[in-house]
């Protein structure tokens, strides 16, 4: 079963500073609602070919490996599993002038089938609103307390 969130939020800050922030592996689980642990598996730390393993407690833990799958300096970042629950997460960056910038964020995730599918999607899917909520809520505040 594939589910889709999509999250818009403003932040006060430039494009270059959101995108360094997003970028940095070492700031996610500042914000990310539910992250308790992403660690690189490969030696590169960012850009197209950068792997990770993380762990997202949404109602229960999901373990996943991710790829960076797209990366474009300041616009673009696609993260993709290789291993684990499947999910592809793009975030895109518009700056709107006047040091504030757009981000927009598709997160896309398929959990698994049968009996234990339905039994993860119910404890998951009333944390998964909250969580890009809580998850854009803290990008903002720590993104704006740096500019």
């Amino acid at each position: 079963m594939s589910n889709v969130v999509e999250q818009s939020v403003e932040i006060a800050a430039p494009v270059s500073k959101v995108f360094a922030y997003v970028d940095d592996f070492t700031c996610t689980k500042d914000w990310m609602y539910g992250l308790t642990k992403i660690e690189p598996v490969t030696d590169q730390l960012r850009g197209v070919g950068a792997q990770y393993d993380g762990v997202m407690k949404v109602g229960v833990p999901l373990k996943a490996r991710i790829e960076c799958t797209a990366w474009e300096q300041d616009r673009l970042l696609e993260l993709t599993s290789v291993k684990g629950v499947e999910t592809t997460q793009r975030w895109s960056f518009t700056d709107l002038g006047g040091d504030r910038t757009r981000v927009d964020a598709w997160i896309s995730f398929t959990l698994p089938g049968g009996p234990a599918g339905k039994a993860i999607a119910g404890a998951v899917k009333p944390v998964v609103g909250v969580a890009v909520k809580h998850s854009s809520e803290a990008l903002v505040r720590n993104v704006e307390a740096l500019a």
